[in-house]
């Protein structure tokens, strides 16, 4: 435990000095603060119904950048012989993996949390009453975990392509996942994406703190069994 926050640490540097931390953490808070921008015929039938659904498709843009950057990560780690020269020093591939998913994991989270307060204060604002914070709460929590879910595919994409190839896959695989998630109506059946759409669809929402619940298990489940794969792979893989 203490090598893989040792790790981590050093991948959160990594991403500071390259300038992605900002990235991965400003995207989410500036699309929460451009939801207060969108014009008010725009905003949806209800104030935090509206705010959800433009939220969801500022943290679409961001899950999907980071998706991105985690694959390109992984590929110039790779590329560069970091992996290697670790794994000679008896520190093992999987440490890595979980050490580059855990940093990207905790800055989403932070992003995405943050920007949900500018979501939630542009709600507030153009609400008639005090919204119920609860269920926008728990999408946001779902829609955390399918980040996670989105991280985890990215880091399996960069085990076996190059840097480029590698980002632009995972960056156009998650904008396509979790548009469709937007695009789509809620379902029965809560998906690995299924935070995003209950996101977008608060309106819609029968059950809303329930299916919030079942798609973030789902999700976490999914992101395990991705990196359960990538670990595979990459102990697998020539460095």
């Amino acid at each position: 435990m203490k090598r893989l926050w040792t790790l981590t640490r050093m991948a959160l540097h990594e991403l500071w000095i390259s300038f992605r931390l900002i990235a991965v953490i400003g995207l989410p808070v500036l699309g929460g603060m451009l939801v207060i921008a969108v014009p008010s015929d725009l905003a949806g039938v209800t104030a935090v119904g509206g705010a959800g659904f433009w939220y969801a498709v500022a943290a679409c843009a961001a899950i999907s950048i980071a998706s991105g950057l985690a694959a390109g990560t992984m590929a110039h780690e790779r590329r560069r012989g970091t992996v290697a020269w670790m794994a000679v020093r008896a520190v093992p591939r999987s440490a890595v993996l979980f050490s580059w998913f855990v940093a990207f994991g905790m800055l989403l989270t932070v992003g995405i949390a943050l920007g949900s307060i500018g979501a939630w204060l542009a709600a507030t604002s153009r609400a008639e009453a005090p919204p119920d914070v609860v269920p926008f709460t728990a999408a946001i929590g779902a829609t955390v975990c399918a980040a996670f879910v989105c991280v985890a595919a990215g880091l399996l994409i960069g085990i076996f392509l190059r840097t480029v190839p590698a980002t632009a896959l995972a960056l156009v695989l998650g904008a396509a996942l979790l548009a469709v998630a937007i695009v789509t109506p809620l379902r029965g059946l809560p998906s690995p994406t299924g935070g995003i759409s209950l996101l977008a669809h608060l309106d819609a929402a029968a059950r809303p703190i329930g299916y919030a619940l079942q798609s973030a298990g789902v999700a976490l489940a999914a992101a395990a069994v991705l990196l359960v794969v990538a670990r595979l792979a990459l102990e697998r893989s020539d460095l």
